[in-house]
């Protein structure tokens, strides 16, 4: 049987490849449960401190499967839309970084799963489409949220109100991609830029990425983030991992304890 979602690893990388290509990775509800199950694994590995999301032969996701909406049935489509949101929520409340590795195309749902990401990592044959006023709908799986964060008021409405079709410089142009690179170098420099993220302790990244799902919020409620998760880290090894190795003037070795 197909693999339609694979998992490579290399040390403590996480490579998820999105691996329909002859649906372009349309995020079928089958592209989507295998997407669930995966990212349910890895929050459980703790020898997964980074992951990637890629797709295969120049796409990344094509969007949603419009084959399979149940149409006209109101209860049908708001589950789907739950399970959709699961997903969503697995990826930006996993305690790990994650880096969109994309190429080709990220229409509709898979442009919110790449802006659901921690980092965007676009190649120059990225295309980045909201889509969805295409077919009569509103954005969904985040992109009301993840949007506004990266670009200004005036292009979420562009992008969302014409679908209009924005390539890889224009992407990083906006803030939509986070870094531009070739489509020969996108695999390796997603490899390395995951290494970085994954020698960071573990504890601190769960937590600031925690706290950054709740921004924008007013100074208050940032302090109240602050106060408890800074107090939690005080106490744990690998602060006092990483005081030691400040004072010996050498790499700290974060365990997340």
């Amino acid at each position: 049987m197909e693999t339609i979602v694979t998992v490579e690893r290399t040390g403590a990388v996480a490579w998820v490849g999105m691996n329909q290509p002859e649906r372009r990775n349309a995020l079928t509800p089958e592209m989507r449960d295998a997407l669930i199950e995966v990212f349910e694994r890895l929050a459980e590995d703790a020898d997964c401190r980074a992951v990637i999301l890629g797709g295969s032969d120049r796409s990344f996701c094509a969007g949603g499967d419009l084959s399979s909406l149940p149409a006209g049935d109101t209860l049908a489509s708001r589950k789907r839309m739950a399970q959709a949101h699961r997903l969503l929520r697995l990826i930006t409340e996993l305690s790990k970084p994650v880096i969109a590795a994309v190429d080709g195309t990220a229409f509709g749902a898979g442009m919110s799963l790449a802006l659901a990401c921690d980092y965007v990592l676009c190649s120059e044959r990225a295309r980045f489409c909201t889509a969805f006023s295409n077919v009569g709908l509103m954005a969904d799986m985040g992109l009301l949220w993840s949007l506004p964060q990266r670009v200004s008021a005036g292009q979420v409405r562009r992008l969302l109100f014409t679908s209009a079709v924005v390539d890889g410089d224009e992407a990083l142009r906006l803030g939509l991609a986070d870094q531009l690179v070739t489509a020969e170098e996108l695999h390796q420099s997603a490899l390395d830029l995951a290494a970085q993220f994954s020698g960071a302790p573990p504890l601190s990244v769960a937590l600031t990425k925690a706290a950054l799902t709740r921004m924008p919020a007013p100074l208050q409620n940032v302090m109240g983030l602050e106060l408890d998760g800074q107090s939690q880290l005080f106490s744990s090894a690998d602060f006092t991992e990483g005081r030691y190795a400040f004072l010996e003037k050498r790499r700290p070795h974060f365990q997340g304890r």
